[in-house]
């Protein structure tokens, strides 16, 4: 009887490991995909950039005819082809060869073949200085290649987490490596930058774990989780023997990374051709004593802005900060000259229709705290659960900026503490004439008159003079996309002419159908 109830409880125990082994193979297929469709959503945003797009436009011939010389890939061999290949390549990196590594090869190779093409485009001119800074560290050039899985070499990419650039470094671990964050300049968006401190945290990984397989995976995760896999599986020290208790993307980033790595060097085999990517190479780079917007260089030089962003990724609201100090810009060698040659005129450029409406952001980075005759604090009052770091991200400020603003010592703030976020520029007020102050006389009058003069726009036009022949300005409808240095642009004039005619308070919060007096000159 014994016997029996033994027997009927082995069954039951087996039944039930049987159902959770299905249940984490479920939840394993499951996670791949998740993390396929990942990559798909960098590799997506990758072919929208503008640079990108204009070569897949213009090309209808990313892709040969699949062709392989020396061996014929069939679903009944390829484990055996792919195997050999990957042993193959000279590398100090342990490269494994399984189902999961098998996905992300044909995810490269064979199902995202116009993203790859766009990549090896890209590769040809990022990696050769890349690997130049990994091997002025002594590292293995190939490990250039996990920027395909971060951000398929997207140097403005942001991950939903917050992570940017190419090398997808989270706020934290670029300051630790020397990345500056404000809140015009971003370093993690400088591939160069970038590159060097990616070197150097992938050279400090490998030095604490000895295994590149852990090394790459800790910059995905964090040193922290790999050791807890490390302790959790007995002290092994590779990564197909922790991958089971490293956290569920993280046992796909190694892999992914072989699938990449293999990509770079068999895409022949696969059929797939480097897209002409055209970056300027033949660049130099000049010191900006001034602070510049990227449209005023654009405007006198007569250059291409999209080109300016390209080769300056790291300026996030395209203004070179040089407030104090010096900044680098990268342009083309010819531009470079003719820069320097028209630098005042370039500087003086419209400086008004592009500086006032940015004149929050200015005080904040250069750290004025009084508000003045110009400018009026911008307050942000602590709700539950927010923290410095957290709010700072939210007003484009750096955790330091809204530190210096509001004289904190420390991280610590509690619920509903106000804090200064910000400067809002208010314009001077109008001078009083002997027109304007009879014209205030008669209220209700005034409001009829204007009234007549701002009628409602056709959906052709929403611009319109006023009414009366005598008027001294334009009527102008606020549209959707617009702000007041766009409008003033438009009509050649200045935002603070703008401001002041209209008695703005804040120019950065105009409302679609909102109506602005344009003055006449």
């Amino acid at each position: 009887m014994k016997l029996k109830y033994t027997l009927v409880l082995i069954l039951l125990l087996a039944c039930f490991q049987l159902c959770d082994a299905q249940t984490d193979t479920t939840q394993g297929t499951e996670e791949d995909l998740r993390y396929e469709e990942l990559l798909n959503s960098e590799m997506n945003k990758m072919l929208n950039l503008w640079y990108v797009k204009r070569e897949m436009a213009n090309s209808h011939s990313i892709l040969n005819k699949f062709s392989d010389n020396n061996d014929e890939v069939t679903e009944a061999n390829m484990d055996s082809i792919y195997t050999k290949r990957l042993k193959s390549l000279n590398s100090v990196i342990q490269l494994g060869y399984n189902p999961l590594v098998k996905n992300f090869i044909n995810l490269y190779a064979n199902k995202r073949q116009r993203s790859s093409s766009a990549i090896l485009g890209l590769a040809q001119y990022y990696y050769p200085w890349m690997m130049e800074i990994f091997d002025k560290y002594g590292l293995p050039e190939e490990l250039v290649y996990v920027t395909i899985i971060e951000s398929s070499l997207n140097p403005v990419a942001v991950s939903p987490a917050g992570a940017t650039g190419i090398w997808q470094f989270m706020y934290t671990t670029g300051k630790m490596y020397g990345l500056e964050v404000n809140s015009f300049v971003d370093d993690r968006r400088d591939p160069v930058k970038a590159t060097d401190a990616a070197a150097r945290h992938l050279k400090d990984l490998y030095n604490m774990f000895g295994d590149w397989g852990l090394a790459i995976s800790a910059y995905n995760c964090g040193a922290g989780n790999v050791k807890k896999a490390i302790y959790r599986a007995g002290g092994k020290s590779n990564f197909w023997e922790i991958k089971q208790f490293l956290p569920k993307e993280t046992q796909n980033y190694f892999p992914a990374f072989i699938g990449a790595y293999y990509m770079m060097n068999y895409y022949k085999a696969h059929g797939i051709t480097p897209a002409k990517i055209s970056i300027p190479t033949m660049v130099d780079t000049v010191m900006v004593k001034k602070e510049v917007h990227f449209e005023q260089i654009a405007h006198v030089l007569g250059i291409s802005l999209d080109e300016i962003k390209t080769l300056n990724p790291q300026y996030k609201r395209d203004v070179i900060p040089a407030f104090s100090k010096q900044f680098p810009l990268k342009l083309r060698s010819n531009d470079c000259i003719r820069f320097l040659a028209m630098q005042d005129s370039i500087y003086k450029y419209e400086y008004d229709t592009y500086f006032a409406p940015l004149q929050v952001y200015v005080n904040a980075y250069t750290g004025k705290t009084d508000s003045g005759s110009s400018t009026k604090k911008k307050w942000h009052t602590v709700k539950s659960g927010e923290n410095l770091s957290k709010i700072a991200s939210r007003y484009g400020l750096s955790l330091d900026e809204l530190k210096k603003m509001n004289k904190l010592k420390s991280n610590y703030i509690k619920v509903g503490q106000k804090l200064v976020v910000g400067y809002t520029y208010v314009a001077p007020p109008k001078p009083q004439t002997t027109e304007t102050s009879q014209n205030t006389t008669a209220p209700a009058e005034k409001e009829s008159a204007e009234k007549t003069t701002e009628t409602p726009t056709s959906s052709a036009t929403h611009t319109q003079p006023a009414s009366d022949s005598q008027a001294e300005y334009i009527v102008h409808t606020v549209q959707k996309g617009e702000y007041l240095a766009t409008i003033a642009k438009k009509y050649n004039t200045t935002v603070s002419k703008i401001a002041s005619y209209n008695h703005l308070t804040d120019i950065n919060n105009l409302k679609v159908g909102q109506k602005l007096k344009i003055p006449k000159k």
